[in-house]
């Protein structure tokens, strides 16, 4: 009888904390997708809920946590429970002092895909079909490969022709340049990016090489 209560009270604090709503400020960003939050002098470690970054060794994965970072760290954040994943991370939905929402705000912009094995938000769904066909953010890239299938060891798509432009630059950095300048040269073929004009570029939060001035 006392071990059957105990497990009530166990599940039950469980269910709660499933239900809970964690307020605090962000302390950490150790990816695109997870954050720390301290509260009441505890940290907890959040995954943001239904989207996965790239990974950091992936295109984007180095950018993806630094909007992350530009969007909540040093600010007090409420995070929304809805689950606990296999390595004890609370699982939400973060909500931002401005009042949106950190996992809806990184699909939107192309920093992260709908994760669908674990979420069926339409929203979500809606969110990364606009960011594909305005090619925002990774979508940029004309064959991204998801980070789940990275994880599994997938490291490229069917090769493609390439893309060329104008101005060139890297997915891990806010830089345009001349095709021609030294820096643009040590981009990695993955790893570009490509304008029509300065104006795309631009638009797209990019500014121009100090050294080559495109």
């Amino acid at each position: 009888m006392k071990q059957f209560t105990i497990t009530l009270l166990l599940l039950g604090c469980l269910a709660v904390s499933m239900a809970t709503t964690v307020t605090g400020k962000v302390v950490g960003v150790m990816d695109g997708d997870t954050i720390e939050i301290l509260s009441n002098r505890q940290t907890y470690r959040i995954r943001l809920d239904g989207i996965d970054c790239p990974e950091k060794n992936q295109a984007f994965g180095t950018v993806a946590k630094q909007v992350t970072s530009q969007l909540c760290f040093g600010m007090t954040v409420k995070a929304k429970v809805t689950d606990k994943d296999r390595y004890g991370r609370f699982v939400a939905r973060v909500i931002l002092p401005s009042g949106g929402e950190l996992n809806a705000t990184l699909i939107k912009n192309g920093y992260a895909w709908h994760y669908k094995q674990y979420s069926k938000d339409s929203y979500y769904a809606s969110l990364e079909t606009s960011a594909r066909i305005e090619r925002r953010g990774l979508w940029a890239d004309i064959n991204p490969i998801p980070p789940w299938e990275y994880r599994r060891g997938v490291t490229s798509k069917k090769a493609v022709s390439p893309i060329t432009g104008l101005y060139m630059a890297s997915v891990n950095s806010r830089v345009f340049h001349k095709p021609s300048c030294e820096q643009a040269k040590r981009i990695k073929a993955a790893n570009r990016r490509w304008f029509q004009t300065r104006v795309d570029a631009v638009k797209q939060g990019y500014k121009a090489c100090k050294y080559c001035k495109p």
